[in-house]
């Protein structure tokens, strides 16, 4: 009698692990951050900010997880209010832990970011951009890659004034729409705005793609699902997730991701939640929110 090698059922979806050093990494896991807004400049940040705070705890909460996401995915607004020199350096030292620990890290831009900093910060970024003057990443994973687009507007942006809406420049559609029609695998797109918000105007583009099976961005600090379509036609419908802050108002928290070859699984990490004052302040319905949000889980098929 030969005895069957067939895959168990329940060990078809097990994510595979692998170990560095004592830890497990998966890499079918990831740790998506969005909206840090973390100030440098300590002179100038309120008595009520509490991000640099909230954003130590993300941090540990990620190092605690076992096993440990190959990667970490961070959504844009690293900076503050104006992306000045000093907020990038600062970002860096919170995120060394990750780091150390062995954890590759992805960051994209926010319509707080200002690139030239950013870049004088982390410059290898400029040469691995597959669109030049633009930070692009891209994340391969085993069942899902994940492109990170940058939506910082394209204009320059004075110190200290209001950032611009967001903005798709050409050269990045174009790279974009290439990349899909010669994507073997399928493809989550990824940036700080909404895929039709503002000048992005990206929804028609990843709707007409075969490979694109979803987008997800940060900005509006809040833990949400919500569909690109094109007008009743049900084939022509397309998901988006929205991730929380890591601590400057609204859901605080993070999210994680994992992958598998028919489905990803985002999951909401929900911590606190306010918009005033700061953690510990009265909010109404603040308990309520975060135990209804809190491990909300999300699937996208792929």
């Amino acid at each position: 009698m030969v005895a069957s090698t067939a895959v168990p059922a329940f060990a078809k979806d097990r994510p595979a692990a692998f170990r560095k050093g004592a830890r497990r990494f998966d890499p079918s896991f990831v740790a998506l951050i969005s909206d840090l807004h973390v100030n440098g400049l300590k002179d100038e940040v309120p008595t009520h900010c509490y991000e640099e705070v909230c954003f130590r705890k993300t941090v540990d909460a990620i190092l605690a997880l076992d096993p440990l996401p190959a990667n970490v995915v961070c959504f844009g607004d690293i900076a503050y209010h104006w992306g000045q020199p000093e907020d990038y350096p600062l970002v860096a030292s919170l995120l060394k832990p990750l780091t150390d620990a062995g954890i590759k890290l992805t960051l994209g831009m926010g319509n707080h970011d200002r690139r030239d900093n950013f870049l004088a910060q982390w410059p290898e970024y400029a040469k691995t951009s597959p669109v030049p003057g633009r930070i692009v990443s891209k994340v391969e994973l085993p069942h899902v890659d994940l492109l990170m687009l940058d939506t910082l507007n394209a204009l320059e942006v004075e110190k200290k004034k209001p950032s611009k809406p967001g903005e798709l420049d050409n050269a990045q559609r174009e790279w974009l729409r290439e990349t899909l029609k010669a994507a073997t695998k399928p493809v989550l797109t990824c940036a700080h705005h909404k895929p039709n918000e503002d000048k992005v105007k990206l929804a028609k583009l990843l709707l007409e793609s075969v490979a694109c099976k979803g987008h997800i961005h940060g900005h509006w600090h809040k833990w949400a699902r919500d569909a690109m379509h094109d007008g009743w036609n049900p084939q022509h419908v397309k998901p988006y997730v929205g991730l929380p802050s890591t601590g400057h108002w609204g859901d605080i928290g993070f999210a994680t991701m994992r992958t598998f070859p028919d489905r990803v699984e985002i999951t909401n990490h929900q911590d606190d939640f306010f918009f005033t004052g700061g953690p510990g302040d009265g909010q109404p319905m603040r308990d309520d929110i975060v135990r209804e949000q809190n491990n909300q889980k999300v699937t996208l098929r792929i």
